[in-house]
């Protein structure tokens, strides 16, 4: 990540002398960042960060993988979303954030905690998000300031759905979260098309985590086929470095995507059946009569994504949180300035263009995301959403860090309360 990054450079874009710089001095605003974090995220999971989570699937199935197998090892501590097939008991989650346990999994074996797991990565989102922002400034698409730029990741990390995804664990929280690092990975790589193999690799695993994040290629593809100039004009295009860098970038997304598809075969005798359509409950039911993506979801995800409003009760504290989903204008409302934009540099519909197609699958899907806070398969393409604040040249005045302070204040309510008090 630090070959994508540029890491080496300091904050106001220009590069001190070696001899003069300590490590110290380079890297203490990305320490401190992901140091602060860490600690936020950790003091508002609390008493959750002392015991595994109540949906470990991962955990099960990194220790099915040191067992030399693809099925359950130990018998599923519950029945939230396991699959029961052919006698067996599977995980149907894709396995990139179980294969990123395996080393804690060999150390504390079955008990190993997902929580703490989780909330590494999640801080280690937030540096990473603030990486892409001083980027977008190195590379002339941004006029932020590193002082407006530590807002606005102070916006994705802690005034979006990320904060209550992010201090759980739950394999469906983990994975979010997981699929964010490598999204973020990935645009660190992807931006200017500058290390096409790892920006394939980083996409790869992103998708391995999060299948729908595999819609996001558009945001290496677009900038592949038709690069631009540093003042944003068309540049004349290379044949012979395109078809390179399209091997490059393809390699490992081939490798892991037959890997995957191996991988359901020995499970489900089926290439494209992650397990999904097993389901049992509620969720089999609607399968069973709908399909796992189907129309009939659309009305009822889109609701979620932008017109579900808290429940109201009649006792304190009278106001709860839609576990179906929240507006994401309640949880976050400074997005709706990505409405109003300033500025349309050339990577804007190219950001656009990524986003949509990535969150249109998750409103065909037979789930809104239920039970969360907010809506979170929104946060798949969050990190796209900040990045348009950022090259809309969002201002920076009052009345935008309000609505950042508001989304604050919402979501650490919603992952102080999120299934601690449950929906009214």
């Amino acid at each position: 990540m630090g070959n994508c990054a540029a890491m080496g450079q300091s904050e106001t874009g220009t590069t001190e002398s070696p001899i003069r710089q300590t490590w110290w001095a380079r890297n203490r605003l990305h320490l401190a960042i992901f140091g602060v974090a860490l600690c936020i995220f950790s003091a508002t999971s609390a008493d959750r960060l002392i015991k595994q989570s109540e949906g470990p699937h991962f955990v099960y199935l990194a220790d099915a993988f040191l067992h030399g197998q693809v099925h359950n090892f130990v018998k599923a501590p519950n029945d939230n979303d396991w699959i029961r097939y052919e006698g067996k008991t599977y995980v149907s989650f894709p396995p990139v954030p179980a294969i990123l346990m395996l080393p804690g999994v060999v150390v504390f074996g079955i008990n190993f905690n997902d929580v703490i797991f989780t909330l590494l990565f999640a801080a280690l989102n937030v540096l990473l998000m603030f990486l892409v922002l001083q980027m977008l400034v190195r590379e002339k698409l941004s006029s932020m300031s590193v002082r407006q730029n530590l807002w606005l990741t102070a916006l994705f990390g802690f005034g979006t759905v990320n904060f209550s995804c992010s201090i759980l664990g739950e394999v469906w929280f983990t994975a979010q979260v997981i699929g964010v690092t490598f999204t973020l990975a990935y645009i660190l790589c992807a931006t200017r098309v500058r290390k096409p193999l790892l920006a394939g690799l980083f996409l790869a695993l992103a998708f391995d985590t999060r299948v729908n994040l595999a819609f996001t290629v558009s945001y290496f593809a677009l900038q592949l086929f038709f690069p631009r100039n540093e003042n944003g004009s068309f540049a004349a295009g290379n044949v012979k470095a395109i078809l390179k860098k399209s091997i490059l970038f393809s390699i490992p997304i081939l490798v892991v995507g037959a890997l995957q598809m191996w991988m359901n075969h020995l499970r489900f005798h089926s290439l494209f059946e992650f397990g999904h359509s097993y389901l049992s409950g509620p969720a089999g039911n609607r399968i069973d009569q709908h399909g796992l993506f189907a129309f009939h979801y659309f009305e009822w995800n889109l609701r979620a994504l932008l017109l579900r409003l808290p429940t109201l009760g009649n006792k304190f504290p009278w106001i709860g949180y839609n576990a179906d989903g929240l507006s994401i204008f309640l949880t976050t409302p400074i997005f709706i300035r990505l409405f109003w934009p300033r500025a349309r540099p050339w990577i804007y519909s190219i950001l656009w263009a990524t986003a949509i197609p990535a969150l249109l699958v998750p409103l065909f899907y037979q789930n809104s995301g239920y039970v969360q806070f907010g809506y979170r398969f929104a946060l798949d393409i969050t990190p796209y959403l900040v990045m348009l604040l950022s090259v809309g040249k969002l201002p920076m005045n009052r009345w935008t860090k309000t609505l950042i302070i508001i989304g604050i204040l919402v979501n650490l309510a919603g992952a102080i309360a999120f299934k601690r008090i449950g929906p009214v």
